[in-house]
């Protein structure tokens, strides 16, 4: 309190020189009190000291009203400003307050004590403002300068606020092209909407890149109606790209040695096996032993297809041809066998043309593996795939008619996770479907680019 420095802006100046007197008694030094009489006084005070109380008429020699304050403000916006107001003027000093000034004091009601009370709480305010602003100058620093992009979300809708820095550099926008409009507007699926406890999602930036981020919100407490969310967004498409390339490779590699035991299969033990069967013929059994061969001819013919069939599986040839050739052969090879009915329902106008910006292999593969599900596990009697053209891309489903699964309680089970796998690096957008007794439908979304 007595290191304070007070400047008085009154041009009465007696009663100036009472209001130094009153703060004397406070055991103020006079040389820490300066008094003027106008806003040019004011400035040249400013040249050699920094104020902390200032006590403000606000109808002096050169300025009157709210505009005195606004003038003082700007000088000495550290200050602590204290309005010395009259009867008449009361409701002016109020706005003033409204605007930021600590306090008022009616004159007539102004002593020693008032004087006193009033600047030790307006420096006491002071000291508090000036921690609330180094608090939010620090919360502006940890937001704009945090290497995570930050979002601001406002209301039900999520329209956007504050972004940081890093947002704006990840989406290729400023600050004012990136505000005021809803977060899912950034969605590549203009029909898809920011879920509340975030997710992954696929959005534009301003350039039209694509990128795939994970969106976790958090709600904060507001000052307002309305609900307030702060989200952290990590980038994961150099990640993700990364695990796709690092996938092909590995499927490369996998289909590489797939092909070769396939053709080793075909080529090598089928063929042998087919000699042996031909070897086999020329053999004239005794009456005795006809049951025998008959045994031995089944169970020979039996690993001659087995062989064919996994040769099959791991190269099959149809794929060459395209897919819409390749799944029709399989549905067709499927049925002729007759334990499970294959059904196909390709929408007209669809052509092999229409996937070629679809991992083919992989597709075929996710296919092959939901129906060895719907075959081993759903005790289906059907499997049905259709294909239709959807929102600019195709879309797949895979149905059966089985006993079908309660998803969360089997999530690592029945090949779910390698057919997610697949789907995710094949970027291929995904849906299961399943309940006990009602089946199971898996919804795939290719896109074209």
């Amino acid at each position: 309190m007595e290191t304070a420095q007070i400047l008085i802006v009154e041009d009465d100046l007696s009663f100036a020189e009472n209001v130094k007197f009153q703060l004397s008694t406070s055991d103020i030094p006079s040389d820490n009190i300066i008094a003027v009489a106008s806003i040019q006084e004011a400035r040249e005070v400013r040249k050699f000291q920094e104020p902390d109380v200032i006590l403000l008429d606000l109808n002096i020699e050169d300025s009157n009203g709210v505009q005195t304050y606004e003038k003082i403000f700007k000088m000495f916006p550290l200050a602590s400003v204290i309005v010395l107001s009259g009867m008449d003027d009361e409701s002016i000093a109020l706005e003033i307050v409204s605007k930021g000034g600590q306090d008022y004091v009616i004159k007539s009601n102004l002593n020693a004590k008032v004087l006193k009370r009033t600047i030790k709480y307006g420096l006491l305010r002071r000291q508090l403002s000036a921690k609330i602003r180094k608090s939010e100058r620090k919360f502006k620093d940890v937001f704009n300068k945090s290497p995570l992009p930050i979002i601001q979300l406002i209301g039900e809708e999520m329209i956007t606020g504050l972004i940081n820095d890093a947002a704006q550099k990840l989406y290729k926008a400023s600050h004012l092209g990136l505000t005021k409009r809803p977060f899912s507007s950034f969605n590549l699926d203009k029909g898809c909407k920011i879920d509340k406890q975030g997710g992954r999602y696929t959005q534009i930036t301003s350039e039209n890149d694509e990128i795939i981020v994970d969106i976790i919100i958090n709600q904060i407490e507001s000052d307002t109606d309305e609900t307030e969310y702060i989200a952290l967004i990590i980038d994961k498409t150099k990640e993700l790209e990364f695990e796709k390339q690092k996938f092909d490779l590995i499927s490369q590699a996998e289909e590489s040695e797939k092909k070769k035991i396939a053709r080793e299969l075909h080529d090598g033990l089928g063929q042998q096996m087919v000699l042996l069967n031909l070897l086999f013929q020329n053999f004239n059994p005794t009456e005795g032993q006809k049951e025998n061969f008959k045994d031995l001819e089944n169970l020979l013919q039996s690993c001659i297809r087995e062989v064919k069939e996994i040769a099959y599986n791991l190269l099959p040839p149809e794929l060459e041809k395209g897919f819409l050739n390749a799944i029709e052969r399989f549905a067709h090879r499927i049925s002729s066998i007759g334990q499970i009915q294959f059904i196909i329902d390709i929408e007209d106008g669809i052509k092999e043309e229409d996937l070629n910006q679809a991992d083919k292999f992989n597709l075929y593969r996710i296919i092959q593996e939901l129906f060895n599900n719907s075959l081993k596990h759903a005790k289906a009697t059907e499997f049905t795939i259709k294909v239709k053209k959807y929102k600019g891309g195709i879309l797949i489903i895979a149905m059966d008619n089985g006993i079908g699964f309660e998803i969360n309680e089997v999530r690592k089970g029945l090949g779910i996770e390698n057919i997610e796998y697949r789907m995710n690096m094949a970027g291929i957008e995904g849906k299961f479907e399943s309940s006990k007794n009602q089946g199971t439908s898996v919804t795939m979304h290719l896109r074209s680019n």
